[in-house]
């Protein structure tokens, strides 16, 4: 099973990615906040199945991936500017 877990992460990614797009209107582009998940939940899954590869430490994994991913788009929401312009700072 560990090699289809790679497959299970990068949907967990575009799932989160693609929801992190529609929902929060500070993200611009859909197709970047999905490219974030997928690499939120490779990574959160990938360090945690490196402890192990039994049945048990696979669900860890997948939970990690879920969690990492949404770490990963809180910090591209936290990061993108307020307004679409990205001139936060200037005041006419």
């Amino acid at each position: 099973m560990a090699g289809s877990l790679w497959i299970v992460w990068t949907i967990i990614g575009i799932i989160g990615g693609y929801m992190a797009g529609r929902l929060l209107p500070r993200i611009r582009s859909v197709a970047f906040a999905v490219c974030v998940g997928i690499c939120g939940a490779i990574l959160g899954g990938w360090v945690f199945l490196l402890i192990g590869d039994s049945m048990t430490m696979q669900i860890v994994s997948l939970v990690a991936a879920a969690v990492m991913c949404g770490v990963f788009l809180w910090i591209l929401s936290v990061a993108s500017p307020r307004n679409g312009d990205g001139d936060d700072d200037l005041i006419e």
